[in-house]
């Protein structure tokens, strides 16, 4: 097993388990992606060193080397991700250094697109696509994910400092506020976590449009992590689990039902690509690969 996909093992359990059935060098090309990505994380979620973060970004900026990008030295140059996808990426990086409640959706959104969209679009470059009204539904599923994410993340997040949860939904309030929170507050709380799944749910059916449109095997692969995610803001919401009831995941048997169920369908691809809900970009649609204009 390479070291790219057995950082994804350790860290990226469900789409690891996904990418077991792409082709061995897709495969590799999307472990170092995940791994470029996951070391920045840690330098973020476990360090919080933003000195460091600025040292990597100067790098890249100045076209010096730093072991961060690794990776992507297994990538031939035509497959490298886009630079201003890097710079996007490092912007919602950047971020998480110095966490603020967003103060509304579009921010929020915003903040997903960087962090998670964009990873969406440097996947698409690894396998070369390059359509750009497919791509459209890739920044979609980046957003989902990163959605369940912070759905499913309210307590621990908090408890490192962090809500993502708009003021406009909960109010301003510290993150200390969720970890004794009242009765009440938890039900607001719940709530508004609640509407963060609905809303996932709406970029996980757009992403779907673009997923089908894939190569056969990628198609699989992206279906079925993408699924698996959906399914875990399904299961804290229809199984009205609180925000504090400690991480919500999927058993390797419902992975397994639910896989097999993915892979048991059969549905026809349409001949053209239908147009994109323009609706789910009008907070990012300026920034990269977020308008068709």
């Amino acid at each position: 097993m390479s070291s790219h996909a057995a950082s994804m093992r350790r860290h990226g359990k469900t789409f690891f388990w996904a990418s077991q059935f792409l082709e061995k060098e897709i495969a590799n090309r999307y472990y170092a992606v995940y791994e470029f990505c996951r070391n920045i994380d840690d330098i973020v979620d476990e360090k919080k060193d933003k000195k460091e973060l600025k040292n990597i970004i100067h790098h890249w900026n100045t076209n010096q080397h730093h072991k961060v990008f690794n990776p992507f030295k297994t990538l031939p140059p035509k497959l490298q991700p886009k630079e201003y996808l890097i710079i996007q990426f490092f912007q919602g990086q950047s971020f998480d250094i110095n966490p603020r409640q967003p103060k509304s959706l579009n921010e929020l959104i915003i903040y997903c697109y960087r962090v998670a969209g964009v990873v969406g679009l440097m996947l698409c470059d690894v396998m070369e696509l390059k359509r750009k009204e497919l791509r459209f539904y890739a920044i979609d599923l980046g957003i989902a994910m990163q959605l369940t994410n912070i759905a499913r993340d309210v307590y621990e997040d908090a408890a490192n400092g962090r809500l993502y949860i708009p003021q406009t939904m909960i109010g301003k309030i510290r993150p200390s506020e969720l970890i004794d929170a009242s009765a009440k507050h938890k039900k607001i709380i719940n709530a508004a976590r609640n509407k963060l799944i609905d809303l996932a749910d709406h970029y996980y059916s757009s992403a779907s449009i673009g997923i089908n449109f894939l190569p056969k095997k990628t198609k699989r692969t992206i279906l079925i992590a993408a699924n698996l995610y959906r399914e875990i803001g399904l299961k804290i919401k229809n199984n009205d689990i609180s925000y504090d009831e400690g991480r919500v995941f999927l058993t390797k048997f419902e992975k397994f039902a639910k896989t097999i169920r993915i892979l048991m369908r059969n549905k026809k691809r349409n001949i053209t690509v239908p147009k994109h809900n323009y609706l789910l970009h009008k907070a990012i649609q300026k920034l990269p690969e977020a308008n068709l204009a």
